[in-house]
């Protein structure tokens, strides 16, 4: 017999038992009392760890599991007992007819000795469908099929089908992989694919995937509990188009301006599947689909310190054709510094609380105006921010020191071909400095929550709480537009408009 281990409170503690047909030569005793054929099995039960034991054939000691198998036959083979788990060392046997018994025990007491009656399994046989190809040829290459539940949508009926999931883990392993991260299933021409056992939910639904990656259905297949369906998926009706060809690309991938890739770099193909890429940026991608593009991403491992040369992800995109053979060069970073001297980063440090200081990148569009642009990279250096470009344009920097105490840059236009260009900030003393007072009934209010926001989308919005007094300080204010909201228990929220009123008495009234 095999041993069991109990973990935790061994009084409260739930046994799976899941028993499966077994090919070792020893049997347990035949009861045949019941009429029908049953076996009765015993397993040692103990306290004290959850840790599957390595089986050894030694007589246990302690308590003994009792299990009434009931079924068709006598059972024979050896029957493995799970405490509150299946252990890795259990996932050994499944027949091919996929007979098992399942159940739960769940004692008010473990004794020390003598036997727990576990009462009484009955065989259950597996839900499941035999998928039958129709129509592949030799030259069509291998089939694999991609399952989904259709779970049941009463949550009740969908929870009792989930339950089967641990003899699913445990007998089917491929199986349970494939409904539950959509991996494929080899399918067999010759004869029918037992996809068993599945879980007893209302239908499954299954695609046909041929070599190239081509996709047909989906085959809905309802589903009896204890039956084994029959699904026939025809190689023509599901792919009317033809199972598609593969191409192989070969090209090379080069880092901008350069004869070699960007340092670093490794090229992934589609799924996400790594290419090999040589030193000159040479790679071969054989078995892509012939009826549709594919992508490609080349990441690059950002430096410790310092600018990164490119950025960390390119993606290309490849569409067979008469030329299966392509040059990819990834973008080289051009750079914009914002340049700052020692006094005006220190000055900016004093006047931030986090997370600022925050930098932003703006770009002059068509009509005039600036917007926020994206930048991958924004590099401290010792004489101020280098802030990455991909293309050419007019452009400025910010440096704010909160929602509301903003400052540009100068600005400069760059052209194809330059690699840096140079801007300054300046942080002076400029606007003097505004606060929020809270009070309600004339009275102040303590602990309100205030929270600033700017017009610039991407600075993250200030928060505080007000003071014994109603007072919280804003600091400076630059910007155009200050937004405020102000929250306070029992009271309910306040929003508006706060710029003018810095601008014209240094204090923003809010009365809840």
């Amino acid at each position: 017999m095999s041993r069991v281990r109990w973990g935790g409170a061994a009084a409260l503690v739930v046994a799976g038992l899941v028993v499966t047909w077994w090919g070792w030569p020893r049997a347990p005793v035949a009861d045949s009392a019941r009429g029908l054929a049953d076996t009765v099995t015993e397993s040692v039960v103990r306290g004290t760890s959850v840790v599957p034991e390595e089986p050894a054939r030694v007589e246990p000691e302690g308590p003994r599991l009792r299990v009434v198998l009931e079924g068709e036959r006598p059972f024979q083979g050896e029957a493995r007992v799970g405490a509150a788990f299946i252990s890795e060392e259990d996932r050994l046997a499944w027949e091919a007819d996929g007979t098992f018994w399942w159940g739960d025990v769940v004692p008010e007491e473990v004794p020390a000795s003598g036997v727990l009656d576990a009462g009484v399994l009955r065989a259950r046989r597996p839900t499941g469908v035999r998928v039958r190809l129709v129509g592949a040829r030799p030259e069509h290459g291998p089939f694999t099929v991609r399952m989904e539940r259709v779970v049941e949508v009463d949550a009740r009926a969908a929870e009792r089908a989930s339950e089967a999931w641990p003899v699913v883990q445990h007998v089917a392993p491929g199986v349970a992989a494939a409904l539950r991260n959509g991996t494929s299933i080899p399918l067999s021409s010759e004869e029918d694919t037992a996809l068993l056992p599945l879980l007893p939910d209302p239908a499954v639904r299954l695609w046909l995937r041929s070599a190239s990656g081509r996709e047909g259905g989906p085959v809905e297949v309802p589903l009896r509990e204890g039956r084994l369906e029959t699904a026939v998926l025809d190689v023509d009706a599901l792919l009317p188009g033809g199972v598609g060809g593969t191409v192989t690309l070969r090209g090379r991938v080069l880092l901008e301006g350069t004869g070699r890739p960007p340092p670093g770099a490794r090229l992934l193909g589609p799924d996400e599947q790594a290419l090999k890429l040589e030193a000159d940026g040479r790679f071969i991608a054989p078995g892509l689909p012939s009826w549709r593009p594919s992508r490609f991403t080349v990441r690059v491992e950002p430096p410790v310190s310092g600018r990164p040369v490119a950025p960390a992800r390119w993606e290309f995109d490849f569409t067979p054709g008469e030329d299966a053979e392509v040059t990819w060069q990834v973008p080289a970073y051009r750079w914009l510094v914002l340049r700052m001297d020692g006094f005006t980063r220190a000055r900016l440090a004093e006047r931030s609380r986090r997370p600022y200081p925050v930098f932003l990148l703006q770009r002059l569009d068509v009509e005039g105006r600036w917007l926020t642009h994206s930048a991958e990279a924004f590099v401290e250096e010792e004489g101020g921010v280098a802030v990455s470009l991909l293309q050419p344009g007019t452009y400025r920097g910010v440096a704010a020191a909160s929602p509301h105490d903003v400052y540009t840059s100068t600005s400069v236009e760059t052209r194809a071909g330059s690699t840096e260009h140079s801007v300054s900030v300046r942080v002076d003393e400029g606007d003097a400095p505004c606060e929020v007072r809270v009070t309600s009934a004339g009275a102040p209010v303590y602990g309100a929550r205030v929270t600033s926001a700017s017009s610039l989308g991407s600075l993250p919005p200030a928060r505080g709480l007000t003071d014994a007094e109603g007072r919280w300080r804003l600091g400076r204010v630059r910007a155009d537009s200050l937004h405020l909201e102000v929250e306070a228990q029992g009271h309910g929220p306040w929003t508006g408009e706060a710029s003018a009123a810095c601008r014209a008495s240094g204090v923003v009234e809010v009365r809840l």
